[in-house]
Formats: C-alpha cells, sequence, structure tokens
C-alpha cells in the first residue's frame, strides 16, 4: 500500500498542485491522452488490469478525440496537446481521397464503411488547426458532406452504400461541422442545409425518441440558433433536452436528475446539455437553465467519479506502470475499468464546457 500511495501523491504534484476538483479532473483526463500516444496517433482501448493495449482501433472515436485534444490545447494553454493533435491530423489527412467524379474528398480510414461522421470530424478538426490547406479541405470535405444530403434534407449515412445505420449520431456531427464552418467561411449554402434539415430531424425525434439521438444534434441546433436566431432550432433543442431531463429523473418528474445508472455515457449527455444551457440562458428562460444547469451538476459529479481511481478501487491489483498509464483516464463504470478514447474525449469536453460556464470547480 506504501508504494501505492507514494506513486499516487507524485502523480497528483505532477499533474498540476495548484488545482481541484474538476479542473484537476479536466487536467489528468488531458494527460491520459499524453500518456496514450503511440506511433501513429492514440491507442483505441487501454486494459489497466494487465496493463495492455487491444490491437485494435475505431477511427471515429479516434477522430473525435482529436477534437477533444485540440480543445484540450486551447484550454490549458499546453504545447504538448498541440503537438499531438498535429499528429493526429497528419495521420487522418493520410486517408483523404478525392472523387474526382462526384466533386468531392472524403475519409477513407474504413474502405468498407465510408461514414459521414469521418468527414464532419475531420472538419471540425481542421477548424481547430494551423493547417496550411485546411480552407481547400475543408470545402471539399462539405461538398461530400452536402451529396450525402437528400431533397427532404435528411442525410445517408455512408458514402457508397445503403447501409442506413448511424442515423442517431452522424447526421447530428456533420450539422455541427456544416454550422461550424459557416461560422468560420459565412459561406450560405452550409447555413441553408442545416436549415433545410431540421424539419426531417424534428420528425425523426418525434418519431424515434431516444438518448443518443439527442447530443449531437443539439450541439448542432444550439449553434445554429446562435448563428441565425431561429426559434424553430431553440424549440427543438429545448424539446429534446427537456426529453432527457425527464428521461433521468424519478417517474412522473421532469427536473430530478440521476444519472450514475449510465455510466460514462452521462459525459455525452452533459456534453450536449451545456449547449442547451446556453440557449435557454440566451433567450432568458431561467427555468429551463437552472433545470439544465442541475442535469450538468449531477452529471459531471457522475463522470468525475468515474476517473481512475475510482473511489473504493483497490490500488494494489495494479502494477506501478498501469496505474501511471491509467490516472486520468475515465471508466465505463463503477465495474468496467476498461478505457477508451472516446471516453476521454467526451468526459474532457464535458467538464471543459461545465467549468467554463461556471456551474461546476
Amino acid at each position: 500500500m506504501k508504494r501505492v500511495w507514494t506513486l499516487m501523491l507524485s502523480l497528483v504534484l505532477l499533474s498540476g498542485c495548484g488545482s481541484s476538483g474538476a479542473l484537476m479532473a479536466i487536467e489528468q483526463g488531458g494527460e491520459w491522452f499524453l500518456n496514450d500516444e503511440n506511433e501513429n496517433f492514440i491507442y483505441y482501448q487501454y486494459k489497466p488490469a494487465t496493463d495492455f493495449h487491444p490491437n485494435s482501433s475505431h477511427a471515429m472515436r479516434e477522430m473525435g478525440a482529436l477534437w477533444s485534444i485540440y480543445n484540450l490545447a486551447d484550454f490549458l494553454k499546453d504545447e504538448r496537446y498541440d503537438a499531438l493533435a498535429q499528429k493526429g491530423l497528419t495521420y487522418f489527412k493520410s486517408f483523404l481521397v478525392e472523387d474526382a467524379t462526384n466533386g468531392f474528398t472524403y475519409v477513407n480510414a474504413t474502405p468498407d464503411k465510408i461514414k459521414l461522421g469521418y468527414s464532419a470530424f475531420m472538419i471540425l478538426n481542421l477548424l481547430e488547426s494551423d493547417d496550411p490547406e485546411k480552407d481547400e479541405l475543408m470545402r471539399e470535405l462539405a461538398d461530400g458532406i452536402l451529396y450525402l444530403q437528400q431533397d427532404d434534407g435528411g442525410f445517408d449515412t455512408f458514402f457508397y452504400s445503403d447501409r442506413d445505420t448511424g442515423l442517431d449520431y452522424y447526421p447530428g456531427e456533420a450539422l455541427l461541422a456544416l454550422s461550424a464552418l459557416y461560422e468560420y467561411t459565412e459561406e450560405q449554402r452550409y447555413l441553408d442545409a442545416v436549415k433545410a434539415a431540421l424539419p426531417y430531424y424534428e420528425a425523426y425525434f418525434d418519431e424515434t425518441s431516444n438518448t443518443a439521438f439527442v447530443p449531437w444534434q443539439t450541439q448542432a441546433y444550439s449553434k445554429y440558433f446562435l448563428l441565425t436566431g431561429d426559434t424553430e432550432a431553440s424549440d427543438f433543442v429545448f424539446k429534446m433536452n427537456d426529453y432527457m431531463t425527464a428521461h433521468f429523473s424519478e417517474d412522473g418528474g421532469t427536473c430530478s436528475p440521476d444519472t450514475e445508472s449510465a455510466g460514462i455515457v452521462t459525459a455525452v449527455y452533459v456534453e450536449g446539455m451545456t449547449r442547451a444551457y446556453t440557449v435557454a440562458k440566451t433567450v432568458g428562460d431561467e427555468e429551463r437553465a437552472e433545470c439544465y444547469a442541475r442535469f450538468i451538476q449531477a452529471g459531471s459529479k457522475t463522470v468525475m467519479g468515474l476517473q481512475f481511481p475510482m473511489e473504493d478501487l483497490n490500488l494494489d491489483d495494479y502494477s506501478e506502470a498501469a496505474i501511471v498509464t491509467a490516472t486520468g483516464g475515465f471508466c465505463g463504470s463503477k465495474t468496467d475499468v476498461t478505457m477508451q478514447v472516446d471516453r476521454n474525449q467526451h468526459a474532457t469536453m464535458a467538464l471543459m464546457r461545465a467549468y467554463e460556464l461556471g456551474l461546476i470547480e
């Protein structure tokens, strides 16, 4: 036990002796990314019980993690994250392919499943970068996203395929990327595409309400609302997030959130809810803002409670090397100590946003 506490004390001192609470959780979550670096960019998974990185990958989640690393670099003002982000961007740029026939570029990270979400995250990452080719590449990637939009406003979720999975995720990511790209370029066609999609995804949510759909669509249409003032978008954001707060409240309640049962997926929900909170504050809806704040605060507590080393975890079960590598990583649940890049992505993004809003300390 003595070796464990000596090691943990040194880790705390190294990760920011002047920090506490949420800020320390963010800093340590970032350190986990730095410890997770590999030859290409980062490992997808880590199993601390055996101090082992499985030989597996998940391009979508690794691209999402890259986005959070860019955000950590800005939040923490730490050049180590800039260096890791540049490495990741270089790696994913190697998968860019031009479709000269149809006039766009896509990300060929998994040739049998070329996902709409890849193009979205590539744009979001390029927006954060200083890449000299970014403007041209983002335009070509956006052309690909627009190529997948149908006449009814909805998006196909894969290039060159009839697959229809990812409906709860990829369109929201794409709409966020288009909104962010409009903010950068002021090119109207991007905003027009987001507007055209709104009735389609409102109807989709009315028919298939579920928690997975809410966070990315919330991020997309919160940004769209802040850019345009379109109250149809703010109403949609409120509809989705009222559903979320009610879903995690006791039967019959609407704003008594208990997120522990959701495990680390709570981070995804908090990440979206921070955007809904901003919309509520913008329109002066203090009742909703207070409700969303309670969800964010409860959810952030859940998320921070899943950061290694978790309370009541017997550290003597782990090697010193594993403790160093695992510290700051966010576990799946109290019983699932496996770590993944997407878990750290959503946890750090959610906590950074909640901290910036002054809702957690």
